[in-house]
């Protein structure tokens, strides 16, 4: 009888830290968020408005406050690029819901497979979880790869900064300069 083949799969821990890059970069675009609101409710106490909008849990529930209060307030001229960056926002909102929700695992397009040359060949993906509507069959159709993620936090870590550049601007453009 012959020994059965040993099968080493990838790593998984770097899929995993890169996961905690994205996380960690899109809190500064929810701190950032918050400084925005802040701004565009200036005169009220900031951090008045960092508490209030904190009772807020969800980031979309957040993004629809924030663009209620930036339409009415910001000048005409300020809300494309507003508007740009919320859905930006928006955006980043949805991938990060599928990175803090998903789960690492070793993946191949054959899945399930069934030799030892298709479990040579899976790889580390994040991925719906299985038994969700989005991997009923182990063979989701969307997953996300560590350059996927690498991107995301690079993306996050630029609409942080770009929130922060256009936030600073506020104050003196909220309710005609007062």
């Amino acid at each position: 009888m012959t020994e059965p083949e040993a099968v080493e799969l990838a790593d998984l821990v770097p899929m995993r830290t890169e996961i905690g890059n994205c996380i960690a970069a899109f809190s500064m675009v929810e701190s950032m968020l918050s400084l925005l609101y802040g701004n565009l409710m200036h005169p009220a106490p900031p951090r008045l408005c960092y508490l209030t909008l904190d009772e807020a849990r969800h980031i979309e529930s957040k993004c629809r406050i924030i663009k209620a209060v930036g339409q009415l307030v910001l000048a005409a001229d300020d809300l494309p690029r507003f508007k740009n960056i919320m859905k930006r926002v928006q955006h980043k909102a949805a991938v990060r819901h599928k990175i803090a929700h998903w789960h690492v695992g070793h993946w191949h397009k054959n899945q399930p497979v069934s030799g030892v040359k298709e479990m040579r060949e899976m790889e580390p993906r994040l991925m719906p979880a299985y038994f969700s509507a989005k991997n009923l069959d182990f063979s989701p159709d969307e997953t996300l790869v560590i350059s996927d993620l690498k991107d995301f936090a690079t993306g996050s870590a630029k609409l942080a900064n770009d929130i922060l550049e256009f936030a600073s601007k506020i104050p003196s453009a909220v309710n005609g300069g007062a």
